[in-house]
């Protein structure tokens, strides 16, 4: 079976990967509802958390089995880690193409989506001719692996507002189930897909201090291809 596989928060990588669906004409699935095990070819789209790869990710490698893998790592314009390396090693997938995309931060609403699907053509052509590939190291902060979840929590406060009507949304489309009526508990991990989730727009962010020097780093707009 051949698929592009995705998982997305706030709807960045699931653009991207309705990108690669339309011009491999494979189907699209999202990981978190996905019973296949075996693939001949397979697109797999994550967004970067913290600079690591999601656990939810990284339980579907554990289980899934890859003729030909291609990944690709959307970001926040911040830092994108070496996760697509970090796959490599640990999974010993046969990568046949993969990059590392800039997108819009999750915690920045001014910030735009990627738009410059055209870039991403070579990719599209090597997968079709797959030939495995070595990844290089990338530079990853060395504290990134430290509290990832306690991080995000001391950077970023979720909070309901009045509109919340205890529908709870959120905690239904929470991948970790770590959000109740409004409420998130110590497993939260800031994705904000309870947030997006929300119909009555009743989820709300406040990023403090810490965060928000993080967040006044310089961005890179750097679109890494690997073919």
């Amino acid at each position: 079976m051949n698929a592009v596989a995705f998982y997305s928060n706030t709807g960045q990588s699931r653009s991207v990967a309705e990108y690669f669906a339309e011009q491999l004409s494979y189907p699209i699935i999202n990981i978190e509802n996905s019973s296949d095990d075996h693939y001949e070819n397979l697109v797999l789209v994550f967004p970067v958390h913290c600079q690591n790869v999601p656990d939810i990710v990284k339980a579907f490698l554990k289980t899934t089995k890859i003729k030909n893998l291609t990944v690709i790592a959307t970001y926040g314009r911040m830092c994108c880690g070496n996760v697509l390396r970090e796959i490599q090693n640990r999974y010993r997938q046969s990568i046949v193409a993969a990059a590392y995309v800039p997108t819009k931060h999750s915690y920045l609403a001014q910030d735009s989506a990627f738009s410059d699907y055209d870039k991403l053509r070579p990719i599209v052509e090597k997968i079709k001719t797959p030939a495995a590939i070595i990844l290089p190291r990338l530079y990853k902060n060395p504290l990134a692996n430290l509290f990832p979840k306690w991080r995000s929590r001391v950077g970023l406060k979720i909070f309901k507002n009045a509109n919340c009507n205890g529908c709870n949304a959120c905690g239904e489309n929470c991948p970790l189930k770590a959000i109740c009526e409004g409420v998130p508990s110590s497993e939260c991990i800031r994705c904000l897909k309870c947030v997006t989730a929300c119909p009555r727009h009743a989820l709300e962010i406040k990023i403090r201090l810490p965060l928000k020097l993080y967040l006044r780093k310089k961005k890179s707009d750097q679109l890494i291809i690997y073919t």
